[in-house]
């Protein structure tokens, strides 16, 4: 039971990151200016730059 509890937070640990980037990207957006708009567009693109990879990188079948 205690392995199945470890799989589990490294099969959502990514997406979980990935989620958090681009919340902390939305609020970036939101409430700051100039160089935090920076760092908003570069968190909020990392889920789609990250969708991108890895279907670019998937093997047809």
């Amino acid at each position: 039971m205690k392995k199945q509890g470890r799989r589990s937070r490294t099969i959502f640990a990514v997406p979980a990151a990935i989620g958090a980037a681009s919340l902390l990207g939305l609020f970036l957006g939101l409430t700051g200016d100039g160089l935090c708009d920076l760092f908003a567009w570069l968190l909020v693109g990392l889920a789609p730059l990250t969708m991108a990879a890895v279907l670019l990188r998937r093997s047809p079948n």
